[in-house]
């Protein structure tokens, strides 16, 4: 009959088209790795006690841009001298009789100079002159400890009276006092006197190291924990701080200021290479002074608090949710199995050439219309397919992991992955090597394949999230008004020591295209 030779020939049509998406519909070959999300909890309680605050105020979204300062402090070795420390911060009242000393040896001034005069003279706001003296200049506290005998402290020589040699996390001990705090009004917090709280002194005695004014210091051993020129470290925690104290109070958690600054919330004290004299320049009674004993000191947080290593070391505009990022309790993200290389030119040729792929069945839903998922420069990039692809959009590497049986990574498990259970700075461990990664270090400045000789590995075998190509990532953010995404790591044409560390990242607009940015895909 006539009608039967039309059917046959729709049938045969339909057969061949199921064959030939049989043949092509998804990823047949998937060569992906099973990785743990989760940060293994510090092995050390002081570790512990560190991660976990940190956590809490990541938690309540109170994790500032100081504490991030403040907290980027690795743990280091120093040796110190034999040192005499007044017992007590400096009084206001010990701090004024100074400056009329100083102001009558000068017969040429009726008033002292700005830089000598404390912002807080008379303490008004609490009439108690021998609370701490506060509103002091930088310069101002040098000269008064040169007047008797003595000089500021460098940061790590406080930090070191405060830990003792145990290594203590705070003056007291590994957990925090909140004692020294009493009232519910900040500023009160910085005006008592000297042994109000004797629990929060050190073994030695010497009191108000985490509480009462910050302190100057004379500088740091270490510029490079500096953010910038003319800075001078102040050590103590800020009493107008009432969230987080755990974390302001640590002995390792001091901040960088402009030495121009004259604040109510910083005072000082002196330390002292040789015996003070028993009377001050101007006839009062020195101060009692504690011994530093000479020696061998650990500075800085505990290596092991991973936790805090790692955070203090994302980019401050991260829109993730870090606490799910860095968790260090039993609590997991879960286990994924990821791309080992990313995807290949290869790789995405098989998923152009599935009809259901031009059919739209794996496009986002909010695709826009007419996308074409055919890369830049594809002629040139099918030349050798065995390097990974680049120049596609979102919206591509997006449909390409719907077909692939998987999805794109979120920020946060992209850098769970390249950090590990560890933490690690940089995928494959904590140190930078030029020679490692793909990067713009290298002049000659081209692509990897995937088993190309590289160190650019995790642990777990997971290559090249260090450099070769920057990776789309699924999580969403607003960049000047228009939809962007968060690209994770490094690639061969950025500079490598920071654009490979498993913190890196950038935002990029979800329609962007370029020979630098690339994808993997990771599976449930």
């Amino acid at each position: 009959m006539s009608w039967r030779k039309p059917i046959l020939i729709l049938l045969a049509l339909l057969l061949a088209g199921i064959a030939i998406t049989w043949l092509n519909v998804g990823r047949t070959d998937i060569d992906a790795i099973e990785v743990e999300l989760r940060a293994w909890e510090a092995p050390s309680k002081r570790a512990r006690n560190v991660d976990d605050a940190v956590l809490k105020m990541l938690d309540r979204q109170w994790f500032s841009t100081e504490l991030r300062i403040r907290l980027d402090k690795p743990e280091r070795q120093i040796l110190l001298a034999p040192l005499q420390v007044d017992e007590c911060e400096v009084s206001q009242i010990e701090y004024e009789r100074f400056v009329e000393w100083a102001t009558s040896r000068n017969q040429s001034d009726a008033e002292p100079p700005d830089w000598l005069a404390s912002a807080s003279t008379g303490h008004r706001s609490a009439g108690r002159l021998n609370s701490p003296a506060s509103g002091v200049s930088f310069r101002g506290a040098s000269t008064y400890c040169r007047s008797v005998g003595g000089r500021l402290p460098m940061v790590e020589e406080m930090e070191a009276i405060a830990r003792g040699r145990q290594g203590r996390l705070y003056p007291w001990g590994n957990d925090f006092n909140d004692t020294a705090w009493p009232f519910t009004e900040p500023d009160r917090n910085a005006q008592q006197p000297c042994r109000t709280h004797p629990t929060t002194g050190t073994p030695l005695g010497v009191q108000d190291l985490a509480n009462n004014v910050m302190e100057w210091t004379a500088g740091t051993t270490a510029p490079t924990l500096l953010t910038g020129p003319g800075q001078i470290p102040v050590f103590g925690a800020p009493p107008v701080r009432i969230n987080a104290r755990d974390l302001y109070a640590l002995s390792a958690a001091w901040l960088p200021v402009s030495s121009e600054i004259q604040s109510h919330h910083l005072g000082f004290r002196c330390v002292y290479e040789d015996p003070p004299p028993p009377v001050l320049p101007w006839g009062t009674p020195a101060g009692s002074t504690v011994l530093l004993e000479g020696g061998d000191y650990t500075v800085g947080l505990p290596a092991q608090a991973r936790v805090t290593q790692f955070v203090t070391a994302l980019p401050p505009d991260s829109d993730v949710s870090l606490a799910k990022l860095v968790l260090s309790t039993e609590k997991s993200l879960g286990r994924l199995r990821a791309d080992r290389c990313e995807v290949s030119r290869n790789d995405y040729a098989k998923f152009l050439a599935d009809p259901l792929v031009n059919a739209g069945l794996y496009a986002n839903d909010n695709e826009p219309a007419g996308h074409s998922h055919e890369p830049m420069n594809w002629s040139k990039q099918k030349e050798d397919l065995y390097f990974p692809v680049t120049g596609i959009s979102w919206w591509s590497a997006d449909a390409f992991a719907r077909w692939s049986g998987g999805r794109l990574p979120t920020s946060e498990e992209w850098r769970a992955i390249a950090a590990g259970t560890e933490k690690r700075l940089f995928p494959w461990g904590d140190t930078y090597d030029a020679a490692i990664a793909t990067t713009g270090d290298d002049a000659a400045g081209r692509l990897a394949k995937c088993d190309s000789k590289t160190n650019d590995i995790t642990p777990g075998g997971i290559r090249h999230l260090g450099g070769n190509v920057s990776e789309w990532t699924r999580s969403v953010t607003i960049d000047a008004g228009t939809v962007a995404m968060w690209v994770q790591g490094g690639n061969w044409m950025l500079p490598g020591e920071e654009t490979t560390r498993t913190t890196f990242s950038r935002k990029v607009p979800i329609n962007h295209q370029t020979e630098t940015i690339g994808f993997r895909v990771v599976y449930d």
